[in-house]
């Protein structure tokens, strides 16, 4: 019988998430509600509401131990109707705001978004808008920037309920799949977007998979190995797949050390 490394795994994606109560979490929360308050104060009735969204709520987002890049994504829903300015005059007002309240902390433009770091925590503010239609009931739709001149239509809250899914099929294994991707993703210098990297993933199919080491190889082997157009993307893919077959090859010969060490070299261990 195969000697397993499902005990590492489960171990690494535990030490990859910011659980419930810990201090990072704690810590979080509160520079949160304290940018919503401010916010709330600043802007007063031009800001309809705050939306939480991305990896923080979705339970993906890693410790910055292990991801500098992490950060966590506010949606500012503007009273856009009376209002009626550009993406560009909103970050500008946003910039303002954190420059006002924020003054010891680094604020810039980052399209989309204006980020706002504080504590070497990053926070994402989205400016957006909401129009409302009638189609079979009421509807409504959420656009953000797509540049200073120009908006997009997105769903902030959609891909959240697809990945419940996948977690929920995969017996809770998807989630977990996606924090030790994203751990090997920021290891190898972010040859993929975190939210482009969790949506294949949400996609992995494995009729057979019954535990998180088979739901991992299983990504692994389904990435898909050229990324058009990244030509780095697809060198650290081809790494990740030749490290993963190195990992599962000692695994059949028994030899966990040796399939140890390579797994270091897809995730920091």
């Amino acid at each position: 019988m195969a000697t397993s490394i499902n005990g590492t795994l489960l171990r690494l994606a535990d030490k990859y998430y910011i659980s419930y109560g810990s201090p990072e979490q704690k810590k979080i929360d509160a520079s949160v509600e304290n940018i919503k308050t401010n916010l709330k104060s600043y802007f007063g009735v031009d800001l309809i509401k705050i939306v939480e969204f991305g990896s923080y709520k979705r339970d993906t987002i890693l410790p910055r131990e292990f991801d500098p890049h992490s950060d966590v994504d506010l949606m500012l829903v503007f009273n856009h109707p009376n209002m009626l300015l550009s993406p560009g005059t909103y970050r500008t007002r946003l910039i303002k705001f954190a420059n006002s309240k924020y003054q010891r902390s680094e604020v810039y433009k980052d399209s989309p978004t204006v980020v706002l770091e504080l504590g070497h925590i990053k926070y994402d503010l989205v400016p957006a808008y909401e129009e409302t239609y009638q189609l079979s009931g009421f509807n409504t739709n959420t656009y953000i920037p797509s540049s200073d001149s120009a908006w997009q239509r997105t769903d902030p809250t959609g891909f959240n309920q697809q990945l419940i899914a996948a977690n929920t099929r995969s017996n809770s294994n998807i989630k977990k799949v996606v924090r030790l991707l994203k751990a090997w993703n920021a290891k190898v210098g972010y040859p993929l977007s975190s939210y482009y990297l969790e949506q294949l993933i949400a996609n992995i199919y494995c009729l057979y998979c019954t535990n998180l080491q088979d739901w991992f190889f299983q990504a692994i082997e389904q990435l898909q190995i050229a990324i058009f157009g990244n030509a780095t993307a697809t060198a650290r893919i081809q790494s990740l797949k030749a490290n993963a077959d190195r990992v599962k090859t000692a695994l059949t010969q028994n030899n966990e050390t040796v399939a140890l060490n390579w797994l270091s070299h897809i995730l920091p261990m």
